[in-house]
């Protein structure tokens, strides 16, 4: 297998709006340079407070969080690694721009762990990781995500879906949305595979979610214009879209049909690594 297909990275990014906690806002008048001098003690207490501000971001909080869940972890040596760690770091970032655009509020790059018995891709894990940085930072609006996903890495699912289909049992009738899904990929293969991936997709959702053919020039206005990922996806061309409507829209939701599509992709053919975009 070529290195494409090798690649163990899973990346995800998160769109939306995201505005920043008052007392997680840099002060008026500081900057990634520090405030203004101040030689009083109210300056001080000033460059302090931007101090803070200035040092939180995605990466920082990702590992904290994902240490947390037992997930992850950058502790090593001694020791000290975690036994059945689900991913290694690799980078994370954000843009947190605060002019209520659509932006690309938190992204998360990992290394997936191929050694562990059908544990599945861990696309909800790094979803809520995400979710959790980006609420503590602020209010957030999320409107759409992509990822990366090494599909060969995929393992049969089996009842795991079914499981995640129940999940929105429970969800409010009215809450459903129409929501847009697209495939881009290096296979060839790919563009004739609409109809059996719909097919499949369907399946994995066990009737939660509806699936229909979409063209591939659709508007994605959920997703910011420079999503993270450019070297992971040189040479991907997107070759499917659909519409679907699900029975809520949220992060989870969100990552749990890019799980569905994952599936879908692996059960006909897919064996190298796929952008998978939703948005709302």
């Amino acid at each position: 297998m070529g290195d494409a297909v090798r690649d163990a990275t899973l990346l995800m990014g998160v769109h939306g709006v995201l505005t920043r906690h008052p007392w997680l806002t840099p002060p008026e008048g500081a900057s990634a340079s520090g405030p203004p001098e101040d030689t009083s003690d109210s300056g001080s207490d000033v460059a302090e407070d931007a101090s803070e501000a200035e040092d939180v971001d995605v990466f920082g909080l990702a590992v904290n969080r994902a240490e947390a869940y037992g997930w992850s972890s950058t502790l090593l040596g001694a020791g000290m690694e975690l036994g059945g760690s689900r991913w290694g770091h690799n980078d994370a970032g954000e843009d947190w721009t605060q002019d209520g655009r659509v932006r690309e509020i938190g992204w998360l790059q990992v290394d997936v762990s191929s050694c562990l018995n059908r544990q599945r891709l861990p696309v909800l894990p790094v979803a809520t990781v995400l979710g959790d940085v980006l609420r503590q930072v602020g209010d957030v609006r999320v409107t759409g995500i992509h990822t990366v996903v090494p599909v060969h890495l995929a393992p049969d699912p089996a009842a795991a879906l079914l499981y995640a289909a129940h999940w929105y049992e429970l969800a409010d009738p009215g809450a459903a949305r129409d929501i847009t899904v697209t495939v881009s990929g290096r296979d060839a293969g790919l563009p004739g595979r609409g109809g059996r991936v719909r097919d499949e997709a369907l399946a994995c959702a066990y009737g939660r979610m509806t699936v229909e053919p979409e063209s591939t020039a659709v508007n994605l206005p959920g997703l910011s214009r420079s999503p993270t990922g450019k070297v992971q996806t040189e040479g991907m061309r997107r070759a499917l879209a659909f519409r679907c409507r699900v029975p809520v829209w949220s992060l989870d939701a969100a990552a749990w049909t890019t799980e569905v599509f994952v599936e879908a992709l692996r059960a006909t053919g897919t064996a190298k690594s796929v952008l998978i975009t939703v948005s709302c």
